[in-house]
């Protein structure tokens, strides 16, 4: 009696073919299924202030077109943008003022024959894309914050300074001068460079004749030449570039060109300062125009009290004339900020060269920003 046997095997040829053949089957279905479809991958995330840019591969694109609804999270409208043909893909952007942070909403359909046809997501749950901001956009939006969103100021200053008057036997010889700037500043917030600052500065005064005391000829012609000279100058113009070295630190670079008497002189100005300009900061600076003379200076800020920013600066100064004795200067500043982006200064202070004799310092600002 024969035993009864076992099927053959498939050989390995055979189950070889038959794993080809299914998986040429599922490549088939998979693309059948895609044939009259979109393709489209998602991004996990988007820069914010940037152009997000999205791909898709259509079929049939001859036959329809494809459209992509968006907005920014919280927004209750729909904007909409059709895919244009690109080098590699069909690709539609987002305007780069439409995204912002935490994120963008979006879903894709199709128009064809009067009807849409969802493709990816939908209006009732659409595909959010997370947006964040790279430092650098952090610190242009907290920038902009503190400046109330105004990228210009306006401003026009003018003070009077005065030394006392000098004693010429039974005349008084007076020490004295004015100055007046008016300027414009643009922050672009394109860091380093911070603010760009251009403006025009009068200074004129009279100063004694001498170093100190007055030349006894002084006693009997106070207003001839040689008791007392006129200094300063008439014109000056000058370009600031207001360089942010990091955040909380500012240096502030001018080049000064004046018409005087004589001709043009150059000068400069420097101020390294910590802190915000418009409150709490601490400043260091210098100021030297040729033939004029030169003032070095100490500045602190604060705003501790509600909407009164002030600042007191001590300042060592030859201005208005080279020649002159060095002064020092005791300054405080108050600011009273307007509706509008207007807002009002005053100063007061108190200017001496020697021990002697003094004078007092008042002036007035007002700027606007926009």
């Amino acid at each position: 009696m024969s035993l009864p046997t076992a099927p053959p095997a498939s050989p390995p040829l055979a189950r070889a073919g038959l794993v080809v053949v299914a998986t040429l089957a599922l490549a088939l279905a998979a693309t059948t299924a895609r044939a009259d479809g979109v393709r489209h991958v998602p991004p996990a995330e988007a820069l914010a202030d940037q152009p997000l840019r999205l791909r898709a591969e259509v079929a049939r694109a001859s036959e329809r077109t494809l459209l992509l609804r968006y907005r920014p999270l919280g927004a209750t409208s729909w904007s909409q943008v059709e895919f244009a043909r690109g080098a590699e893909a069909w690709i539609a952007t987002v305007p780069p003022t439409e995204v912002a942070a935490p994120g963008v909403e979006y879903f894709i359909v199709s128009a064809e024959g009067g009807a849409d046809t969802a493709e990816f997501a939908s209006a009732e749950a659409p595909h959010r894309v997370g947006v964040y901001a790279d430092a650098r956009t952090l610190r242009r939006n907290r920038d902009l914050a503190h400046a109330g969103q105004r990228r210009s100021r306006a401003r026009v200053a003018g003070q009077y300074v005065s030394y006392g008057r000098r004693a010429a036997g039974s005349n008084d010889i007076a020490d004295h001068y004015y100055r007046v700037d008016a300027d414009f500043a643009y922050r672009l917030l394109a860091y380093p460079l911070e603010e760009i600052r251009f403006g025009y500065t009068r200074l004129e005064g009279y100063v004694p004749q001498s170093f100190r005391a007055p030349p006894p000829a002084c006693d009997s012609a106070p207003e001839s030449a040689d008791c007392r000279v006129y200094a300063g100058f008439k014109v000056g113009g000058w370009f600031e570039l207001g360089l942010g070295l990091t955040e909380g630190v500012r240096l502030d670079l001018r080049g000064i060109v004046v018409a005087n008497q004589v001709s043009a002189a150059p000068g400069g100005r420097a101020e390294l300062r910590v802190g915000a300009l418009d409150g709490n900061h601490v400043a260091l600076g210098v100021e030297v125009i040729s033939d004029v003379g030169g003032s070095g200076f100490f500045r602190l800020g604060w705003d501790t009290v509600p909407r009164l920013p002030m600042a007191a600066t001590v300042e060592i100064t030859d201005f208005p004339a080279s020649t002159r004795a060095t002064g020092v200067r005791l300054i405080y500043d108050l600011f009273v900020p307007l509706p509008d982006g207007l807002r009002a200064g005053v100063r007061v202070g108190y200017a001496a060269r020697d021990e002697k004799i003094g004078g007092l310092t008042t002036g007035l600002s007002a700027s606007l920003d926009f």
